[in-house]
């Protein structure tokens, strides 16, 4: 009975890590393309090529082609995209925009990058299927 309990926690622990696994980008050639092309929007827009929400905008439509929707990404874009409509209308300085949505992107990427490497470690602590 013991051991059936202990290989039913296993492979529910097994099963969370990789749907965590699913759901958090990792860092790999996804994250580094969003990441160039986020400040390849940020640099038109800087010359003005467009305006800080449109730029927001295509740097969110990139982040779902890459990763999928992500509750937590989500919030991010959309505290962001806030803060650039506060900018456009004055109320805010782009700088000022900029500080606050940067601050709030780099807290939720180191969330999910500590997520990222206990999946690590909880996937080589305990192997799916038991290591078979």
């Amino acid at each position: 009975m013991k051991a059936n309990m202990k290989a039913l926690i296993v492979l529910g622990l097994g099963a969370l890590a990789l749907a965590g696994c699913a759901t958090t980008p990792s860092a790999t050639s996804g994250s580094t393309s969003w990441s160039d092309y986020r400040v390849q929007v940020m640099q038109e827009r800087d010359r003005g090529d467009l305006s800080p929400v449109a730029a927001e905008d295509k740097i969110t439509a990139k982040y779902r082609d890459v990763y999928g929707p992500d509750p937590m990404m989500e919030g991010v874009f959309a505290y962001g995209r806030r803060l650039y409509v506060m900018a456009e209308a004055g109320s805010l300085t782009l700088n000022e925009a900029d500080a606050l949505a940067n601050a709030r992107l780099d807290e939720i990427l180191a969330r999910n990058a500590a997520e990222v490497q206990y999946h690590a470690w909880l996937a080589s602590r305990f192997p799916p299927n038991g290591g078979l």
